[in-house]
């Protein structure tokens, strides 16, 4: 009985090792096809592309808008920040911005990062998608690419008028003077157009001062230049605004320096891939 056991724990030993010479074997071809990423050589380039929101976009049975979903974003950041097997990231930004809080609260994720972070601007890296980058350890961005549009603005529209002229009477119960402030069934008073401009110049100052901190420029500087206006890559790099020109490949250079990556350097897309339904496209 006894030789018996030894038998089968001897046949189960060289099974055992069999099976990790293979494994080891498969994982050193996979490390020199390129399949599998190098060991702290992965740069992991995370897509941020169309409207920034905090929820994402709203799809319909006709179209899927392309947005950034701010809390998504967050979690796929954290995650690469945290693996073992990444180096740096690289934020690939095709975007025209969008609200204040979920550009801010990118941005701040960003900065969070404990590994380097460049920002990519291919096309378009304007207003919150430039906050957004203001963040990162460097900026890279196309030489014909639109950035800047460092601004807030709201708009609101009225009906009133033409209401007024197809006989539309709409009638409002409030408990407040201004608690339907903006509304467009009535024309707006100064003393609520001063409001609103307060609350738009208050996040403006905090847009102007989260860069100029970011840049390492002064808030003047930044206020000086950031009067809404787009400006090209090559305009950008002359005004501080970005460091490098150039595209994925100048941002997966910097990246690499940045994170002391000796080599070629695995560069790894992620992507959200989260699947939109029929259903999903019913009910929202």
């Amino acid at each position: 009985m006894k030789r018996k056991w030894k038998i089968l724990i001897t046949i189960g030993a060289i099974f055992l090792f069999i099976l990790g010479i293979m494994g080891m074997t498969f994982f050193i071809v996979g490390i020199l096809s390129g399949e599998v990423p190098r060991i702290g050589n992965k740069i992991a380039v995370i897509p941020i592309k169309g409207e920034i929101t905090i929820e994402g976009c709203q799809a319909t049975i006709l179209e899927t808008p392309q947005c950034a979903n701010v809390r998504k974003l967050k979690e796929i950041i954290k995650r690469e920040d945290g693996d073992p097997f990444t180096k740096a990231i690289i934020l690939d930004i095709n975007s025209g911005g969008g609200s204040v809080v979920a550009s801010r609260e990118l941005m701040r994720a960003v900065k969070e990062c404990k590994k380097p972070v460049v920002a990519w601007i291919g096309e378009v890296g304007a207003s919150g998608a430039y906050y957004v980058a203001s963040g990162a350890d460097k900026i890279v961005a196309d030489e014909n690419s639109i950035t800047g549009s460092i601004g807030v603005i709201m708009t609101i529209k009225h009906y009133y008028e033409l209401y007024k002229k197809i006989g539309i009477n709409v009638t409002v119960i409030k408990s407040g003077d201004v608690k339907d402030i903006g509304s467009p069934y009535r024309e707006m008073t100064e003393e609520e157009k001063r409001e609103l401009q307060e609350i738009v110049d208050d996040v403006y100052n905090d847009f102007i001062n989260d860069v100029a901190k970011n840049r390492n420029l002064s808030p003047e500087y930044v206020r000086n230049i950031s009067d809404g206006s787009i400006y090209l890559g090559k305009d950008a790099k002359d005004l501080g605004l970005i460091d490098y020109i150039g595209g994925m490949d100048k941002a997966i250079e910097v990246a690499s320096e940045l994170a002391g990556i000796e080599g070629e350097p695995q560069i790894v897309r992620v992507e959200d891939d989260e699947e939109i339904t029929i259903w999903d496209l019913l009910y929202r």
